[in-house]
């Protein structure tokens, strides 16, 4: 009993000093370090923690071009996408996407006045981009801050000719994004769902944003490529410089007819630049008649929904002006 009582007190004591030692069978001390109180609790993993995959032997990229499967035809369609607006009752706008197996959480903070030193910049309104990604998203945890740092860049970019600053001058619109899994095309998705929480928001833009992503390696165009084909194109340092290969991003307005922003990341001629944007394009318009889609049935929703209030409120003043007059 007095052996038990003092194992008991001796992991008390090693759990109140969050951390875990263990002696694995070779006699090598591995320390893993628990998260601190302070640590979020929606995410709560091992600061320290590596995944296995780090380990893995990489793959030449020959090898694993030669293992990818190659689109027999080229079909400029959209992925299986689904999306909601208003995902979340605490801000002002959200939307939720997956965009095949690519899931982005989108919110608007409602305008916020600047301070004194800020308004000298301008009397345009200022937007400001948070993107972060989720520690599950992507298998190289170490890249994370660097596409964050990247593509908020990027975001910003796009969204600030869609979004009429000048309604809102003096004022500051924080538009924040989650990527929750990563599985290609994540800069686009990423803007089709900040457009449509922008929307969901009452934020005054000139037009619907959409954007999409193909790729190019080996003559061989992907459209919207997964994350091994993107981590493929994007590792290649010492293929041959009449070798074509990179990613093109590019967001458009259908309305307005314009291009606010076109991403390239590689090596292209400039008659294929133009073709691979006329192929984004294309993918653009069927992403919009998607979210048009849902944005009408949202819309439909809230109309139906005060039809019926409005019948209730009827039914009850009719009720207490008979109740009255009896």
């Amino acid at each position: 009993d007095v052996t038990c009582l003092y194992i008991f007190k001796l992991a008390l004591f090693i759990l109140s000093k969050w951390k875990l030692f263990i002696y694995t069978t070779n006699n090598f001390l591995i320390q893993i370090t628990m998260p601190p109180p302070s640590a979020s609790r929606k995410f709560m993993y091992p600061e320290q923690s590596v995944p296995y995959s780090v380990y893995i032997k990489q793959e030449h990229p020959d090898e694993l071009f030669a293992k990818l499967e190659k689109p027999s035809k080229l079909q400029l369609e959209e992925r299986p996408t689904f999306l909601k607006v208003g995902a979340l009752a605490t801000v002002k706008g959200s939307a939720y996407m997956e965009y095949g197996k690519t899931k982005v959480m989108a919110s608007i903070e409602p305008p916020r006045e600047l301070n004194k030193q800020t308004k000298k910049i301008g009397t345009l309104g200022l937007v400001t981009c948070t993107l972060k990604y989720a520690p599950f998203a992507v298998k190289d945890p170490a890249c994370i801050p660097r596409k964050e740092t990247s593509m908020a860049l990027a975001l910003k970019k796009a969204l600030e000719p869609v979004i009429c600053r000048h309604e809102f001058p003096y004022f500051q619109l924080e538009i924040k994004v989650l990527i929750i899994d990563d599985d290609g095309c994540a800069l686009s998705t990423a803007i089709n769902c900040c457009g449509a929480a922008l929307v969901d928001a009452g934020i005054a833009t000139y037009d619907l944003i959409t954007a999409s992503t193909v790729c190019k390696y080996k003559d061989v165009e992907f459209v919207n490529p997964n994350a091994i084909i993107e981590q493929l194109v994007s590792t290649i340092t010492n293929s041959e410089s009449d070798e074509e290969h990179g990613i093109v991003v590019t967001a458009s307005l259908a309305a307005v007819d314009q291009i606010t922003e076109c991403f390239q990341k590689g090596y292209f001629k400039p008659e294929t630049l133009q073709q691979l944007t006329d192929h984004t394009l294309a993918i653009n318009e069927r992403i919009l008649d998607t979210v048009r889609y849902v944005l009408f049935n949202k819309v439909k929703t809230l109309l139906e929904k005060e039809k019926d209030a409005r019948e209730v409120i009827e039914t009850i003043n009719a009720i207490n002006e008979s109740t009255v007059e009896e």
